[in-house]
This record gives structure tokens, sequence and C-alpha cells, in this order.
């Protein structure tokens, strides 16, 4: 029987200075990023003509290796392993910050996140077989299931994406 190894919380063998210098010097990389100055660029074309029979879809997508770059530095605020987790700055600020009008604005911070960060409330969803996906059901879809690690149900499901993507849908099926 393989023995289990208990992994380290890497933000423990950080200092809180250090944390939260790690955690300004990720956000400036974020911010200096091409990806937030010019955008992704991603569009989605759809004709759809059930008489003539004229199903088309065309997809622009975003620059690879740039939403690459872009994703190996923000997966680390939303990864909750990680030193830089949102949820685990704003907690180790709350604890250090004496300041009231700093502690107001920390409070102001976390709930943009959380309201951003809240599945129904924001952006576009997608429903694939019945199943609603968030935006951040399909960041983690992408960061999971393809950049970073490989979960096989996440891949499963970013293939069944793609189908809808490229594939469209029989005429038939178009008509209620």
């Amino acid at each position: 029987m393989a023995r289990r190894v208990k992994r380290r919380d890497p933000a423990r063998a950080l200092t809180v200075r250090e944390q939260l210098e790690l955690f300004v010097d990720r956000s400036r990389q974020l911010w200096e990023s091409r990806v937030r100055r010019e955008g992704l660029k991603v569009s989605l074309n759809m004709k759809w003509a059930v008489a003539d029979e004229l199903l088309r879809t065309s997809l622009d997508e975003p620059d690879t290796e740039d939403f690459r770059s872009y994703l190996l530095t923000f997966r680390q605020f939303i990864s909750d392993g990680e030193p830089l987790y949102l949820h685990k700055i704003y907690n180790l600020c709350q604890q250090h910050i004496a300041n009231d009008r700093c502690r107001e604005y920390l409070a102001e911070a976390r709930g943009v996140w959380q309201q951003i960060s809240r599945q129904s409330d924001t952006g576009m969803t997608l429903t694939l077989d019945s199943v609603e996906l968030s935006p951040a059901d399909v960041a983690d879809l992408w960061i999971n299931g393809h950049y970073f690690h490989n979960d096989p149900e996440k891949l499963r499901t970013l293939k069944a994406l793609e189908s809808y993507l490229y594939m469209p849908p029989e005429p038939s099926s178009l008509i209620t």
C-alpha cells in the first residue's frame, strides 16, 4: 500500500510580508500583460437558415500563447492551494490592516470579488446537455482540463463543447 504524502501549504512557507510582496508582484504582472492591455479578442459568429439549410459557425480564438501566459499567473489568484489565493490574501489583510479606511476598502474589494465570482450573477452562461456552466466553470475547465492539469472529466466536457462549436446541429433538430 502506497503511503500518502501530506503536502505542505505553500503559503505557510512564506512570511506575511513575502506573501503580500509576491501578491503585488503577480498583480503587476497581470496588469502589464498584453491580454489585459489588448483583450482576448474572441468572437463567435453563427448563421442559421433552416429553410435554406445554411448552417455556419466561425470562431476567432484568442492567441494561445497570450492566453496561456495570462492563465499561468491568474490561476494563482483563484486556486485555493496557492499562497496568492484571493481569499487567503483578503484574510491576511484583514488580520494586519489597522487603518479603518483601508479596512473599508478591503471590505469593498472583497465584496466586488464575491459578486464577480458568484455563478448566477456574472456574465454569460453556457448550457451543455442540460448542465449550466458559469464563466467560473468554463475557466475551471480550461485551467484544470487543458492548460495545467489533465482532469479526464473536464477534458471530456471540453471536447463536447468543441463539438458544439465546430459542428452545427442537423437542420432537422432546429425545427420544433
